[in-house]
């Protein structure tokens, strides 16, 4: 059972004309584990990357339009791979894993003093599991007493993530999918930007009470948070069913795709406009093998990393891994 816990998108991108220079781009959530990826390759290989925040569908976005990218690496939803439009390669490998958290910082709890209140009946319910108190906790939640950082479900998976939580909770605590959802939306309680990078400061200075995100982001960010219980974390891929049956809508090239919930994983792919396919796949390698030093974030190395897509399209040194075990297949990627 994968173990689940951050969110995160990164491509990779060699400067022209300079070969010892690389561009990493990083989900927001993930930009700590951006660095650390970064900063540990340059030491193993001498190779420079730079950093910059980013939403994976955003990213994805980006490199449909033609912008450069050697490594791409998103997260939970592996549609965004497809969002790369004619750069997608047909595959990705998961090769960690996160859950979704509620976050909150102590700046948050003086300056919204109600939240204890909110907090000790969380506890209530987490502790007893029952469905009345975990119907008041969303309650109040969505009230708009608490401002809600939930992220742009078209540009980053956190926000879509957040939808899918309150529907769950929806179905499980209120008889509705949506209730939850239409009365965060009524009561304006949801504050929205692109990425949840642009959460960290508002919360550390407690201009937000709450952030729909992953465990890692708050851990990197040295933010409190709320675990949820498995079937609402997306956490636990044993859960991967009761995930799927709900559903968000976003929009793709002037039309729209509807994105089922499945287990927070984090992916990593080379697309099709890599400039530099042997540097992109030497550093895939390089994360792959450097996977479970992440779980200093909060993240769980998968033991063993999952392809998903066209098998046949892999780089060779990568169907060499699935040939011999050390990857497994894991069905089509959309």
């Amino acid at each position: 059972m994968a173990q689940a816990k951050a969110s995160a998108s990164w491509s990779l991108r060699l400067a022209p004309g300079d070969r010892d220079m690389a561009f990493l781009s990083v989900k927001g959530a993930y930009a700590a584990e951006g660095r650390y990826l970064a900063d540990a390759y340059r030491n193993a290989t001498g190779v420079q990357v730079v950093v910059k925040p980013g939403g994976s569908f955003a990213l994805a976005h980006q490199i449909a339009l033609g912008v450069p990218c050697d490594v791409f690496m998103p997260v939970a939803f592996r549609r965004a791979v497809a969002e790369t439009g004619p750069y997608s390669p047909g595959w990705a490998v998961a090769f960690v894993a996160d859950s979704n958290v509620i976050v909150y910082s102590n700046a948050s709890l003086k300056t919204f003093p109600d939240m204890a209140d909110l907090l000790s009946l969380y506890r209530e319910a987490y502790m007893s599991n029952d469905s009345r108190l975990w119907y008041q906790f969303f309650y109040g939640l969505t009230s708009g007493k608490y401002p809600l950082g939930v992220a742009d479900p078209a540009t980053d998976p956190e926000g879509l993530y957040a939808m899918l939580i309150l529907e769950a909770a929806g179905e499980l605590y209120a008889g509705n999918k949506s209730f939850f959802i239409y009365r965060m939306a009524e009561n304006r309680a949801n504050v929205t930007r692109s990425s949840t990078f642009y959460y960290v400061v508002p919360l550390k200075e407690g201009q937000l009470a709450f952030v729909f995100s992953y465990r890692s982001y708050a851990e990197a960010n040295g933010l409190q948070y709320l675990e949820l219980p498995p079937w609402l974390s997306f956490g636990d891929d044993a859960y991967s069913s009761w995930y799927s049956r709900f559903s968000w809508t976003i929009p793709v090239e002037g039309g729209t795709a509807e994105i089922a919930g499945s287990p927070v994983y984090l992916y990593i792919t080379v697309p099709k406009n890599a400039r530099d396919r042997t540097a992109a796949v030497d550093f895939l390698l390089f994360a792959l093998r450097e996977r479970s030093r992440l779980s200093r974030y909060g993240l769980a190395a998968l033991g063993r990393p999952v392809v998903f897509g066209n098998a046949s399209s892999l780089p060779a040194a990568l169907r060499q891994l699935l040939d011999n075990g050390t990857l497994t297949y894991g069905g089509p990627l959309t």
